[in-house]
């Protein structure tokens, strides 16, 4: 059974929390039959189908935070989050303090103004993992291998929660796979295996993908996700996600078929800006290329919304690499330069090889 994030519309404004389900088109029914409109999962399933901990946050104001935090980062997005919920201690500890200055508890006076203090301080101190995770995102978007483990090993150290422990594993498993270290990088994945049979059908071909990506084995790439989404009956994020493999390294008119199936409604929001990606990439290989064009351009500009979330940024990379690729197409050198210059950081190192020596040799950038 998964947690779904959620948002979603009712009769008295925007209402987001968590919906237990075990699917996410069932999510988005229960949803709906309680008469909410414009359901808007944020949690892919294979978040979903991890136990979830809120912190003793309420389910809305966690899925509030888990929105937030998608396209905010930083010290000072979690200094807005912290005083948007919590607002309300500083009037009261002031009144509180000032209360008793009047009769004269000055110890009193001080513990009341020092405990928002100290929730902020606990806070912040929760927070680092947070900041450090998104520094493991970062180095692995920017190919900062060492840089990525040495962060992991912090991370393994501070959190035992297994659902962190086990993503922390992957990226380990896939940093691993870039260095060249096959049988490392299968070894720390089959220490989860188990794990992942356990909690979702999928979850261990779906991050087997990742590997095969990583080592940039593209065949096995399609082959892997057409399993995870088989194995999860065809979930809509699963299934685009295989729809994009096909799309970039494998047939595009088996993708176009394949897009075809997948319902938008159940996709988590971040996943609907990669719907016209999909339809980009084919259109781009089937050399439609005003189509091609329009898609992506459409597919960067849903994405952008995400785009200080390092989580993202080899997905933003690949993304500007297929705009590139269709502004060359389309006569716009110039325009292509920008746009793939742009992401370079992240595109060096996540790029396909054919498309960064084209882009190399087009743009004279660095290797």
């Amino acid at each position: 059974m998964g947690k779904f994030i959620f948002r979603a519309q009712s009769s008295n404004g925007e209402l987001a929390g968590v919906q237990e389900a075990a699917t996410a088109a069932e999510a988005v029914a229960q949803l709906e039959s309680q008469g909410l409109t414009d359901v808007r999962l944020q949690s892919h399933v294979l978040a979903a189908s991890q136990p979830l901990q809120t912190h003793g946050l309420s389910d809305s104001d966690y899925a509030r935070n888990y929105r937030y935090f998608q396209t905010n980062q930083g010290w000072t997005a979690f200094l807005k989050a912290f005083l948007r919920q919590n607002w309300w201690l500083w009037p009261l500890a002031l009144a509180m303090a000032v209360w008793c200055v009047t009769t004269g508890d000055l110890f009193w006076a001080a513990l009341a103004l020092a405990l928002p203090i100290v929730l902020l301080g606990w806070g912040a101190w929760k927070y680092r993992d947070a900041q450090l995770f998104n520094q493991v995102l970062a180095a692995c978007a920017r190919g900062q291998w060492q840089a990525g483990k040495d962060a992991i090993e912090v991370l393994r150290r501070r959190v035992k929660d297994p659902a962190v422990q086990m993503e922390l594993a992957v990226h380990e498993a896939c940093i691993l796979a870039r260095e060249n270290q096959q049988e490392a990088a299968q070894a720390v994945l089959d220490e989860w295996k188990p794990l992942m049979d356990n909690l979702m059908p999928g979850m261990y071909v779906a991050h087997q993908a990742r590997l095969a990506l990583a080592r940039r084995d593209f065949a096995a790439v399609c082959e892997l996700h057409r399993q995870a989404m088989e194995a999860t009956g065809g979930d809509a994020a699963m299934t685009l996600d295989y729809a994009l493999m096909e799309a970039r390294y494998g047939s595009s008119a088996r993708a176009h078929c394949v897009l075809l199936e997948v319902s938008a409604a159940t996709l988590p929001e971040y996943g609907y800006a990669f719907l016209p990606w999909v339809e980009g990439v084919v259109a781009l290989r089937q050399q439609r290329t005003d189509e091609a064009l329009e898609k992506l351009q459409q597919a960067m500009s849903g994405l952008q919304v995400f785009a200080d979330n390092p989580a993202i940024w080899p997905t933003l990379a690949m993304m500007s690499s297929d705009l590139g690729l269709a502004l060359l197409a389309k006569g716009q050198p110039e325009a292509a330069n920008g746009v793939v210059a742009a992401a370079w950081p992240v595109l060096s190192v996540h790029g396909d090889p054919d498309d960064l020596a084209l882009f190399r040799d087009r743009f004279s950038l660095p290797a």
